[in-house]
């Protein structure tokens, strides 16, 4: 037995119900009793034989069928052990409440409030818990629990904010603010005084023209300086996690597309990494060392696009042109490979969908002859600006404690100095067999965020010469014909492939019933997948780590003091994109 759960069952003998080591996916997992949470999750983190500083997730499971309906699993890491856990309490029906963890965890407090509001599990002690990504008035239930319907309940006409067509559009007027409230959003507390006395509330959002997507946020203010920050998210919210529970293994690939749509390609190898995780796919050779290159050619593609949007919201336009004129290079190599620029859909589960060619490779060793000198452009042009440092240094700082607590991945980890990447924590792909460096800050401010990421695409490039020059013939997919459909080639010319990809595609395949959880190194940081298999072809319970949504947890710590004009350098800080936060 591993010595951490022996060490959980001999501190906590009436309290952990079992414990469960699978090697064979090294996953660590234990049942406590949902009443002894938060001692348990004291111990685990306190503890320095145990020391789960990080929490990677919080997410729920729906048995209607059990007495105890409901499972609330946490996901914790411990950075000085490099070990993770998984921790499982059941709750009932009649009494959905667990106590809160954000007393150990601060970024707990995001977590705990997807869970209630998806699934309707209340966390006592929570200090704000009210729904996050859905509104706070709606009032048809929680959509993760099994008896939610997939297409969802109500009509379109029954949500006032979405206007019936058959109805006449209604007029604003200023008697639609109550006279008790308006004077929050005047200088003075009534008309007419000269001195203000209570905070002044104003809204940014929910379609401002700097923020990469639609977010909105309720600032708190003391003069320009920022007293509270409170995100209001959900505007894009789609609920992947509920559609595929009706969908194929194979059938959600196409929907990880659309979380980060900046780095599709990336969101796909995540989540064909989980499932390759849960069956147990050994990939060929070549396809690791194929997978690694694209992987590193979207960290460049992600990484140039928010350097150059960030710079162009704080005012150096210069530089949003030059990186996407390499942006260009790149899309287009990946248009080359897949057919596409945006969504690209080209991971499969055990591979991928096509080779690169010789054209592919030579033009890409063309870009990696220029592209460092170009990254030094991109960094002299911005040294050398007095706006660009004033605005990134000694903005939204934090310390590497508080980034581990509120979950932080990602150069935004990184920038606080802790050396926190899942490709040398969890080698896959071919990262173990190239040499490459972690780069990381010492003052966790914007402007050393920014570095990292200068730094990373560097890195980025040196793994994919070493990739290049390393890369062996071979399968580029595994040959597994329960699970993977024969070559499109032989679909179009061979019988038996024809049934074979039809069974495929409209029965799926059945995995063993299982769970496991598998976190994949993107560009903002750790986009984890968890997976509940019933034995079933399609997924019992999907639950997506999105690194936007748990890094918007801590967008209040790290605004909080500064001005007005710092909000869209912080929100940029992130590398957030939207349609990945509201999932």
């Amino acid at each position: 037995m591993h010595r951490v759960l022996e060490a959980l069952q001999k501190k906590f003998p009436s309290a952990v119900l079992s414990v469960t080591e699978d090697e064979q996916r090294g996953d660590l997992s234990a049942k406590v009793r949902a009443k002894n949470i938060v001692e348990v999750a004291h111990f685990l983190h306190d503890d320095p034989g145990m020391a789960f500083d990080h929490i990677t997730d919080i997410c729920s499971a729906d048995y209607p069928d059990d007495l105890e309906r409901f499972e609330v699993i946490y996901h914790f890491l411990s950075l000085p052990h490099s070990t993770r856990i998984r921790i499982k309490a059941r709750v009932t029906e009649e009494e959905p409440s667990i106590d809160t963890v954000t007393s150990v965890w601060r970024g707990a407090d995001f977590l705990e409030r997807e869970v209630y509001d998806l699934m309707g599990i209340r966390f006592e002690g929570h200090p704000d818990l009210r729904r996050i990504l859905l509104p706070e008035d709606y009032d048809e239930g929680h959509p993760l629990r099994k008896d939610f319907p997939a297409e969802g309940r109500g009509w379109r006409s029954r949500f006032e904010f979405l206007p019936r067509l058959d109805e006449p559009a209604s007029e604003w007027s200023e008697a639609e603010i109550p006279d008790d409230q308006r004077h929050q959003f005047m200088a003075g507390d009534t008309p007419g005084s000269s001195k203000r006395t209570t905070e002044m509330l104003l809204n940014m959002g929910p379609q401002h023209p700097s923020t990469h997507g639609v977010l909105r946020v309720v600032l708190e203010l003391d003069g320009e300086r920022i007293s509270k920050a409170v995100p209001d998210m959900g505007y894009l919210h789609r609920g992947v996690e509920k559609l595929a529970e009706g969908l194929h293994y194979m059938q959600v690939i196409p929907h990880t597309d659309r979380l980060d749509y900046t780095c599709a390609m990336t969101n796909n190898y995540a989540y064909v990494r989980a499932v390759e995780k849960l069956v147990g796919v050994e990939i060929p050779e070549r396809a690791e060392y194929v997978r690694t290159i694209i992987a590193e050619m979207q960290r460049i593609v992600g990484h140039l696009f928010w350097l150059g949007t960030q710079a162009l919201d704080i005012g150096a336009m210069t530089v949003f042109f030059w990186t996407f004129r390499e942006r260009e290079v790149l899309l287009d190599l990946f248009e080359k490979l897949c057919g596409a620029r945006l969504t690209l859909n080209y991971y499969r589960i055990g591979g991928v969908d096509s080779d690169l060619t010789l054209e592919i490779i030579n033009a890409l060793k063309e870009f990696l002859k220029t592209f460092p000198e170009h990254i030094k452009e991109y960094d002299t042009l911005l040294q050398t600006n007095r706006i660009w440092l004033s605005r990134t240094k000694g903005v939204a700082v934090i310390s590497a404690e508080d980034a581990i607590s509120f979950g932080l991945t990602g150069p935004t980890l990184r920038g606080s100095g802790v050396a926190y990447d899942i490709r040398k924590l969890e080698p896959y792909g071919a990262y173990d067999r190239v040499e490459w460096d972690v780069p990381v800050g010492k003052d966790g401010d914007t402007y050393d965020r920014y570095w990292i990421r200068i730094e990373e695409m560097k890195q980025s490039a040196r793994i994919i010469e070493q990739c290049l020059e390393q890369m062996p013939e071979g399968a580029i997919i595994a040959d597994l014909p329960q699970i993977i459909p024969p070559p499109k080639p032989n679909v179009m010319r061979d019988m038996e492939s024809m049934i074979h990809h039809f069974i495929i595609f409209t029965q799926g395949f059945k995995p063993p019933k299982g769970e496991t959880y598998c976190g994949t190194e993107v560009p903002k940081g750790e986009l984890g997948f968890f997976l509940i298999s019933d034995g079933g072809p399609r997924p019992y319970r999907l639950k997506i780590r999105s690194p936007s949504f748990v890094h918007m947890g801590a967008f209040d710590f790290m605004a909080r003091g500064y001005l007005i004009s710092d909000i869209i350098t912080i929100f940029g800080t992130y590398d957030i994109v939207m349609g990945e936060c509201d999932r």
